[in-house]
């Protein structure tokens, strides 16, 4: 079961990566920030990245509150 984490982590990093990349790619061939944005949101990736940060903190303050009252 650990090395699975493993595997999944460093898969999610990969993509993270690569992410990374490619908007510097953008970045480098005159990209603007503004189509950058206007192609995440046209793609719900705005979006998804809002839930699923809204979700973290709130699994967060979950787990805080039942650890330290």
């Amino acid at each position: 079961m650990k090395k699975m984490w493993h595997v999944i982590l460093a898969v999610v990093l990969v993509m993270i990566l690569l992410g990374i990349v490619g908007i510097a790619v953008g970045f480098l061939t005159g990209a603007d920030a503004s189509r950058i944005y206007q192609t995440a949101e046209s793609n719900n990736l705005v979006s998804l990245i809002m839930r699923y940060y809204e979700w973290l903190v709130q699994v967060f303050n979950t787990y805080r509150t039942a650890l330290f009252g």
